[in-house]
């Protein structure tokens, strides 16, 4: 019986339309104010209404706050997002509205003008009651004898498609070739979790799209009686075809069953949440099969999550043509809008290839993927994981002519973010698009912006606007085989060098202080990189690449403006990038979008991931140039022994700062801030000794031949202190025994936090380091010590002048006590051995004291 009333409940949603009372009505006017052409609606009309007019459009037009039919401030806005034309009066508009046609609409200033598109035209509905439903009545006209459609889509969390014969001959009666009496009237849309509402005007038949009014209803919404009382919040639904079934793979271990494994490794470690998945594909199944199985199959599991993972290939696309892409589209929504009527989130999976799709079906596959692209559901980018670029397989990849084979399972996997049902979980909405914000960088900034994708990442996208006038080094790439590089060269055009290839040579100009967009897409299983400024593409060069972190700025980067920075796990067609250009926000496959708000003026966080991932863009120090090093227990500075400062072997160690280019040392990134370090004065690597993973093996200087020995981690502890740590051993470069003393040799020892292993990087640009003033006053620290030693109570300060900053620290190098004077009880000590560090009016001494 319950299956039975929601089957009700859905059919007659339209009547439920009908009587749900209204809490607030809008009306909006669109047309121009040019009095030739259109006029705007005055306020209150003929029956009190206040309305709202809409004349620019533009997509950089200013929203439009709306006021209600009694003349209340609302809070909701409209923006264009994708710009319309204008006309009216002169070209067809309908002058004398009959009032028993239309009724509250019939008022001719709004009816004699209009918005129309000769494609596709949007705009958004924002600020919305989240907890409220919209009734959507749409009006357009067109005095012309071609027969014109318009199709209108709303777009929230639930969906409504609809059309509306605007013009054809005799339309509105004899003689008369408009439409002069039908208003579609939509289902009741549920905004989204951001708030809005967005409105597609698609010219559907004939020449033109239009839209003349629309009336807003603000009502309560349906309340569907739920099949479970209580939902899994930790269960996904995965319910599809063959391919999320697992055929194609060994023992049916597709990308669902993968995905589902890289879930609960991921909760394992401590990453993500626990999951449990079911997987309720049937192979064959089609969008009618879903739909037909769904009460049975989906709604007994009481599951939080479903992710709709079916193909227009089932569909019958290599023979249906339109109508079956648009009976995909339409049961795609309906199976949206049945999941969230239940309380499910739905996720979509985007097309993809398949061995028997010609340029027509590849076509259809991309328009459908736009599509699902723009759609208020977090969806999953498979055809940028295995396209070949004409909508088959990527060769070594396919099982059979519709099914992938165990490689390809897994870069459909790859291509799905990871974090994503934790962010859902978290309540992350979907993100739009936040325009008007910039964030400068340049090396002055003195720091890069880090993108580290979770998890393995095969193929990717990366995105950014630019504005500069400038040249130099704007991304790198850190990759399986070393650095990728994005760099505006000589000549103001952006080339792509690789670690695996030979690279791609830019085409266009990008330094004349104008905004471009720059997209780098990496297509993994195809073995193909595409670089594109704008919609040119700059050209293409086959290789794999295994990104592992993007950096955004560094010590060679052009002063720059930069917006929209985005990484998608899947690769995109041109298509897509010429959407993107556009300024449409692409969402399949988003791991990463973060608009860049230097300004705040969207977030306090100016480079806040809106995606909906758990991931975040770090800001990275830039290392790269030459510093001196000091060590944060000693406060003394690493130094090469200059006696031997030309031979391999030379030791390294600690010593008061000298000035001199053998206690300087170069940084140079090798990606995943991966280091070489030289010192000035040689020229020569640091360098663990023998290849040692040993604790207490000696660092040195070698000559540099690329060994994991010379290479160097940087992990940043706090302000400009670093751990160094070895690639090969994983292992810290400290000083030994927490020595105080010029000459205390530095070496590696395993990481337990200890101070003695942190180093401060100052530039030479920097001013001179402040410890320059405790050797001036060496003499003056020749008869400070402390006692009794041991002690077991109270531990005294002798020869100094001044009372003094007394602070003791462990082993470890962790704060203990502190104290300011000559003394410092020390009875609550446990006993062992301790650090004492004093300092006064420029000196500073560090001594070992026993606790009895």
């Amino acid at each position: 019986m319950r299956k039975s009333l929601l089957y009700l409940f859905i059919l007659c949603l339209c009547a439920i339309n009908t009587y749900a009372q209204t809490l607030r009505t809008f009306y909006i006017d669109f047309g121009p104010n040019d009095v030739t052409n259109g006029n705007i609606t005055t306020s209150p009309d003929i029956n009190g209404n206040y309305w709202n007019n809409i004349t620019n459009t533009s997509t950089t037009a200013s929203p439009v706050y709306l006021l209600t039919n009694r003349n209340a401030s609302s809070g909701a806005f409209i923006s264009i997002t994708a710009g319309f034309s204008s006309n009216g009066i002169n070209n067809g508009g309908l002058l004398t509205p009959d009032a028993v046609l239309l009724k509250d609409l019939a008022i001719n200033t709004a009816t004699q003008d209009y918005f129309h598109t000769s494609t596709s035209s949007s705009l958004s509905i924002r600020g919305l009651d989240k907890t409220k439903g919209y009734v959507f009545s749409l009006f357009g006209t067109r005095n012309d004898p071609e027969k014109r459609v318009t199709a209108y889509s709303l777009t929230g969390a639930t969906f409504y498609n609809g059309t509306l014969q605007t013009s054809g001959t005799d339309l509105g009666g004899t003689g008369y070739h408009g439409n002069t009496k039908t208003i579609l009237t939509s289902d009741i849309i549920m905004p989204d979790d951001n708030g809005h509402i967005n409105l597609t005007v698609t010219r559907s038949e004939g020449s033109f799209g239009y839209l003349g009014i629309m009336k807003m209803n603000q009502v309560d919404p349906v309340v569907y009686e739920p099949y479970c009382p209580t939902k899994d919040m930790s269960r996904i639904a995965i319910m599809g075809s063959s391919v999320p079934s697992g055929t194609g793979a060994t023992n049916n271990q597709g990308y669902a069953q993968l995905y589902a494994q890289l879930l609960t490794a991921r909760a394992n470690s401590g990453v993500g949440q626990g999951w449990n998945v079911s997987n309720i594909s049937v192979p064959g199944n089609n969008t009618i099969n879903v739909i037909n199985r769904w009460d049975k199959d989906l709604l007994p599991l009481c599951g939080k999550y479903v992710i709709y993972a079916l193909s227009l290939g089932n569909e019958g696309i290599t023979t249906g043509g339109q109508a079956v892409f648009d009976q995909f589209r339409d049961n795609l929504k309906l199976l949206i809008n049945k999941a969230r009527q239940q309380g499910i989130e739905p996720i979509i999976t985007n097309c993809y290839s398949r061995e028997d799709y010609t340029a027509t079906e590849y076509n259809y596959i991309k328009q459908m993927n736009l599509l699902i692209h723009s759609w208020n559901v977090a969806s999953i980018n498979l055809l940028g994981a295995l396209d070949n670029g004409a909508g088959k397989w990527a060769t070594g990849y396919k099982s059979d002519d519709l099914h992938p084979n165990d490689a390809g399972h897994h870069e459909f996997e790859y291509a799905i973010v990871p974090s994503l049902f934790d962010a859902l979980k978290a309540g992350k909405s979907q993100p739009y698009m936040i325009d008007g914000t910039s964030l400068s960088l340049s090396q002055a900034s003195g720091y890069k912006l880090q993108i580290r994708p979770e998890e393995i990442l095969h193929s990717f996208t990366v995105s950014f606007n630019i504005q500069t006038s400038s040249t130099g080094q704007v991304t790198e790439m850190s990759t399986a085989a070393g650095l990728n590089k994005l760099v505006i060269n000589a000549t103001g055009k952006i080339d792509y060098s690789s670690a695996s290839s030979g690279g791609i040579p830019g085409l266009t100009v990008m330094n004349d202080n104008k905004w471009h967009k720059v997209t780098l897409t990496h297509y993994y299983a195809m073995g193909k990189t595409l670089l594109y400024i704008d919609k040119v593409l700059q050209g293409s060069v086959a290789e794999k690449v295994v990104m592992t972190t993007f950096d955004l700025n560094g010590s060679n980067a052009p002063v720059a403006n930069y917006s929209t920075l985005l990484l998608y796990r899947s690769g995109m067609t041109s298509e897509e990038i010429n959407a993107m250009v556009d300024g449409n926000l692409l969402k399949s496959s988003l791991e990463i979008y973060a608009p860049l708000d230097g300004a705040n003026v969207f977030s306090a966080d100016p480079t806040v991931n809106l995606a909906q991932s758990t991931n975040k863009i770090r800001k990275v120090n830039i290392i790269s140039g030459t510093y001196n090093l000091q060590n944060r227990f000693s406060r003394l500075y690493m130094d090469v022994d200059d006696n031997r400062i030309t031979q391999d072997g030379a030791n390294i160690q600690q010593w008061s700062f000298m000035g001199t280019t053998n206690q300087q040392f170069t940084f140079t990134h090798l990606g995943n801030e991966v280091y070489k370090v030289i010192c000035v004065k040689s020229g020569k690597s640091m360098d663990v000794s023998e290849v040692s993973t040993a604790d207490g093996a000696n660092v040195q200087q070698w000559g540099y031949v690329s060994g994991g020995n010379q290479q160097f981690l940087m992990v940043p502890v706090d302000s400009d202190y670093y751990k160094i740590i070895a690639t090969h051993s994983g292992k810290l470069v400290e000083v030994s025994d927490f020595s105080t003393n010029n000459g205390g040799n530095v070496q590696q020892w395993t990481d337990v936090n200890q101070v003695s292993g942190q180093w401060k990087l100052i530039r030479l640009s920097a001013a001179t380091p402040p410890a320059i003033a405790s050797i001036a006053k060496k003499d003056d620290m020749t008869g400070i010590a402390i006692y009794p030693n041991p002690a077991a109570t109270t531990l005294y300060v002798k020869g100094v002048n001044d009372l003094v900053s007394i602070k003791v620290y462990n082993n470890s190098g962790q704060l203990q006590l502190s104290s300011f004077g000559t003394s410092i009880a020390v009875d609550r000590l446990t006993p062992g051995v301790y650090f004492v560090h004093l300092k006064s009016k420029g000196i500073y001494k560090v001594l070992k004291f026993i606790r009895q």
